[in-house]
């Protein structure tokens, strides 16, 4: 009951506040609640190695993005500001802290009934995105496409 209240004030927290000192912290409570209490804190860390990328290359559009505010590096047209900085590594902190607390609601069991039904098929869809980003490379047609991916997730319910 304890690890459950803690990790919706944990999700609170990372959801309302928004200075990276804040994000910081919440982070390193997370990172130390997964080594001490998640048995696969390892396993889901090799599954995120693909997603990094991805994550990692939302928050770099957003540090172009913002535009308005102290210039610290100019790239041809492009300005990296103080403001886009700060942005996007909040957001990088809130997304790997949200990802922390679902891999602790996981690995505790915390949800039950249909959420979980809904918690492994998204686990097994997280799981093949490298898959998916070689069917990409192979031009399959759509259609192959989804009937595969269906499958695989069918087989591993």
């Amino acid at each position: 009951m304890l690890l459950k209240s803690s990790l919706f004030l944990l999700f609170i927290g990372n959801i309302y506040f928004s200075k990276p000192l804040n994000m910081i912290s919440i982070a390193v409570v997370l990172l130390l609640i997964n080594l001490f209490c998640n048995k696969d804190f390892k396993k889901c860390l090799k599954k995120m190695k693909f997603l990094f990328f991805f994550y990692l290359g939302t928050c770099l559009f957003q540090l172009f993005y913002l535009q308005e505010g102290e210039v610290l590096w100019r790239i041809y047209n492009f300005y990296i500001t103080k403001p886009g900085l700060i942005s996007a590594a909040v957001n990088f902190m809130r997304i790997s802290n949200l990802i922390m607390i679902s891999w602790m609601v996981n690995s505790k069991g915390i949800l039950k009934g249909r959420l979980r039904n809904y918690q492994v098929v998204v686990e097994n869809v997280m799981e093949l995105v490298p898959e998916v980003l070689t069917m990409f490379k192979r031009r399959m047609k759509l259609k192959w496409f989804f009937r595969y991916i269906l499958t695989r997730i069918k087989s591993k319910i």
